[in-house]
């Protein structure tokens, strides 16, 4: 298991990682440790609560008994999709890219840590700015990339 790094702007003083799933792919402790190692401020799920329950039933009994040891921010995804709400997704995506403004440290997840990861890693980096093709290039040099046109889509009209 590895937290991978996202090459934020220069101007960022924040963190941004991607991942799959905690708990889904290495034991749940296992991920508390690197969890705590990078001082992480922020994890985000992008998944619905039900397929975290499915997944990574540890992670889901820590968030229903709210024993996380960072914040954690809710933006569920369909997979292959999109988030329900657009409104909400775009408040989510100020939300996170302000964390990284004021320097915190965020994980971003989704089940395997590649399509709606790498559309939400992707509406972040141009929320700060940045044009979709570098946003696109540093979400794909961190292992992750949007893996539907719908989700490819979303990060050309944000």
């Amino acid at each position: 298991m590895a937290f991978r790094a996202v090459t934020l702007p220069a101007h960022l003083p924040g963190k941004l990682w991607l991942q799959s799933m905690p708990g889904r792919l290495e034991p749940w402790g296992s991920f508390l440790d690197e969890a705590r190692a990078h001082s992480l401020n922020l994890v985000v799920c992008l998944n619905p609560l039900d397929e975290v329950a499915q997944l990574s039933p540890a992670y889901h009994k820590a968030i229903a008994e709210g024993r996380l040891p960072f914040r954690w921010q809710h933006l569920p995804m369909r997979d292959f999709g999109l988030g329900a709400d657009p409104a909400a997704f775009r408040q989510g995506v100020d939300q996170i890219a302000h964390s990284l403004v004021l320097g915190e440290r965020v994980l971003l997840h989704c089940a395997a840590g590649i399509g709606r990861t790498g559309t939400v890693a992707a509406c972040i980096l141009k929320a700060h700015g940045q044009p979709v093709d570098a946003a696109m290039a540093a979400v794909r040099q961190a292992g992750s990339n949007p893996q539907s046109a719908l989700q490819s889509g979303w990060i050309e009209q944000f």
